[in-house]
């Protein structure tokens, strides 16, 4: 990681395009954001595409604009990212799901330095830095057939690739302490932290989805703990449900919804220990009736579970006044 910064430090004032290559999850935008912002071009705009969100015959009018009239539903002519991205950098994320028609017209941009909205008879000058990120082998794509080949060596000038987690442990110690006191901030509980046998274990993972499955991991047990240390019996509390077993893991949302219900299991667990456990009088310091309670009980599983405690912060703030 060390090498991987000092050669971004290196590359990042000279202009020239990038390839970012690594495993989903690795931080490939992130490296592509500190590449604009070490250029000539960090006060201008850094606008970002990806490529495989958007189907084929509607990429080329997404990248290079389209007049009014050129396809059904164009009710008025519109700039692409490249006009949007003028004097700044366009990240291309995913470029190895673009289509062969619009790789040929990618290529054109690299070699050129011009683009031709659709439905336009002219061609108009862009300046752009382009940064491509991927987590294919573009190489090994080009020799199959299946990607440009002289594309890869228009946007290879310079290739980046960002190591997997796995291969440097070392900094997962660190990143999660980060994450835990982001997601610390930004959830209610700005002291949180982690323990040193949570720390091993996490440095003991595989982490198939990298930085960004530790983030989404760290976020989960941060919502769903209600102590301040979060001890290693959280680390299964951090791992996707057995309803999302058929998605990636590294592809875990933490949906609105999620975030909520396991924010609301928090405070009805710290507000069972304030109460001693007794019910009822958890229920007076939520404001809910006692059947209202015991639904969410029954709803979080948290009838018999052991709650850590809350603290006396908790407390105060939710005590009835004294008579």
């Amino acid at each position: 990681m060390r090498e991987l910064l000092e050669t971004v430090a290196r590359v990042g004032p000279t202009d020239v395009t990038v390839l970012v290559r690594g495993e989903t999850g690795t931080g490939k935008e992130l490296i592509a954001s500190l590449l604009h912002a070490q250029s000539s071009r960090s006060s201008a705009p850094l606008v970002r595409f990806n490529c495989a969100a958007i189907p084929d015959q509607l990429a080329e009018a997404e990248l290079f604009g389209h007049t009014r009239g050129a396809f059904s539903g164009a009710e008025r002519t519109r700039p692409g990212f490249f006009s949007l991205a003028t004097g700044g950098t366009i990240v291309l994320d995913e470029v190895g799901e673009l289509s062969p028609s619009v790789q040929a017209k990618l290529l054109r941009v690299l070699q050129d330095g011009e683009i031709q909205q659709v439905g336009a008879g002219r061609m108009e000058r862009v300046d752009v830095r382009v940064i491509a990120c991927t987590n294919h082998d573009l190489a090994a794509e080009a020799r199959r057939n299946r990607f440009r080949m002289d594309l890869f060596y228009r946007l290879a000038v310079v290739e980046l690739v960002v190591p997997a987690l796995r291969h440097h442990r070392e900094d997962i110690p660190a990143m999660a302490r980060g994450f835990a006191q982001r997601y610390g901030q930004r959830f209610g509980s700005p002291d949180v932290c982690l323990a040193p046998a949570l720390l091993d274990a996490l440095a003991e993972e595989s982490w198939p989805g990298n930085v960004r499955e530790l983030e989404n991991t760290i976020a989960r047990m941060v919502i769903v703990s209600g102590s301040r240390e979060i001890g290693l019996d959280m680390l299964e509390a951090g791992r996707p449900s057995k309803g999302a077993a058929d998605m990636p893991r590294s592809r875990q949302p933490l949906s609105l919804r999620d975030q909520l219900a396991a924010y609301e299991r928090r405070i009805i667990a710290r507000a069972l220990t304030a109460a001693m456990g007794n019910q009822s009088r958890a229920a007076r310091l939520l404001g809910l009736s006692r059947t209202t309670l015991f639904e969410r009980l029954r709803k979080y599983n948290l009838a018999t579970a052991v709650v850590p405690d809350a603290g006396p912060r908790f407390r105060r703030a939710h005590e009835p006044a004294s008579p």
